[in-house]
């Protein structure tokens, strides 16, 4: 069970969105990377069966992409970044929609499905609500249930905590770790914890090119030994900034309490102290400083 993309390249007249990618996604959650522009919602596309592209293959679970895409769309389930719908449809009524695009057969499978998708994602008692009646955290989770509707062997999911609260985000994650046992998921979104804390391997995209593939344990490996705090006032923070990368800022006691990205320590500064580094460091580091093919 596995994709492989090869050598996948896509371009919007001149402009080259997609270049030369190349990577592999086996059972788990895989993560997606990268700023705006890098290319993530295309790629997601193209492995939707959405989008075309001009070079390369993709293969999914023996199928090929350019040549068997029906096949491929039985075994996906697509949570778009902008999801939305009808919107004086029912939850229950759209489920029931959902259900017919990805060939469901039978009424009694159709309602267990569709009751089993709304109970993981807290919706059972809103079944009966319009679209236009939901607030976006649950219009969200609402497009989460339909992408998980037949049980799809590939789960592909564009910015799935966006409207979330923290509450909704950890029983999301929670649940995409029973859903990918057996399956794929490919989670891309900005929120870095999110990754961190369901992923086992990302891939980091910059203007369409791969700057990183591997593990997150890897990843965080690169910045070990290179993440400082250290307090300075706001006379010093100005020079701090064009000296080393800034990762955040939080004010403390009348300081600046920054939290930095170096391979040497502030010593010029005063007292510091060497931080454990997470997804987020690695991910400004591997941006910063490594190059694409």
């Amino acid at each position: 069970m596995s994709v492989e993309v090869e050598a996948l390249s896509k371009k919007y007249g001149s402009n080259q969105v997609i270049n030369q990618l190349s990577f592999q996604i086996n059972k788990g959650i895989f993560g997606l990377l990268g700023d705006n522009g890098a290319g993530k919602t295309t790629l997601m596309k193209i492995l939707a069966t959405l989008l075309g592209f001009n070079e390369g293959d993709v293969s999914m679970f023996g199928y090929s992409l350019r040549k068997e895409p029906d096949a491929i769309r039985a075994m996906l389930g697509y949570l778009p970044q902008n999801f939305d719908f009808f919107p004086d449809a029912t939850i229950t009524e759209s489920m029931n929609y959902f259900a017919a695009l990805k060939g469901l057969i039978g009424q009694r499978r159709i309602q267990e499905e569709i009751s089993q998708r709304l109970v993981e994602v807290g919706l059972e008692e809103h079944a009966h609500k319009k679209i236009k009646q939901l607030s976006g955290g649950m219009k969200q989770r609402f497009g989460i249930a339909q992408a998980m509707l037949n049980l799809p062997q590939l789960l592909i999911i564009d910015e799935p905590t966006v409207g979330l609260d923290p509450k909704e985000r950890i029983a999301f994650r929670n649940l995409l770790h029973s859903f990918s046992e057996d399956r794929i998921v490919l989670l891309s979104t900005h929120i870095v914890p999110d990754i961190s804390s369901t992923c086992d391997n990302v891939l980091i995209l910059k203007k369409g090119s791969c700057l990183y593939n591997g593990s997150v344990d890897e990843a965080i490996h690169k910045v070990e030994g290179k993440i400082w705090l250290v307090e300075v006032d706001k006379g010093q923070l100005q020079q701090l900034s064009n000296e080393s990368r800034i990762i955040s800022v939080v004010r403390k006691r009348g300081l600046m309490q920054v939290r930095l990205l170096d391979n040497s320590p502030p010593e010029k500064y005063g007292e510091y102290t060497l931080e454990t580094p997470n997804l987020e460091d690695a991910y400004l580091y591997i941006s910063d400083n490594e190059r694409g093919p």
